[in-house]
């Protein structure tokens, strides 16, 4: 079921496998969230990926989409 778009996705909780924390999966998910439009996107990468895992993608983020990004998690923590 796909929530409403209002609806405030759960953070995932599992912990980070080997798998997850290999380079080639944190820079895919570094590629997912330099594609994020809106903080709904990065709502829903932070309800699939585990926490690690974004927080080592995220430094491979910059410029505008990083203070994007900071915004966003602002208003996510926030809600």
């Amino acid at each position: 079921m796909i929530p409403a778009e209002n609806a405030r996705l759960p953070i995932c909780e599992l912990e980070a496998t080997p798998e997850w924390l290999t380079s080639e999966a944190i820079h895919y998910v570094a590629e997912c969230i330099n594609y994020c439009e809106n903080v709904q996107m990065l709502a829903q990468l932070r309800h699939i990926f585990p926490r690690t895992v974004l927080t080592e993608a995220s430094r491979y983020i910059k410029g505008q989409q990083r203070q994007n990004l900071r915004l966003w998690l602002t208003q996510l923590n926030h809600q």
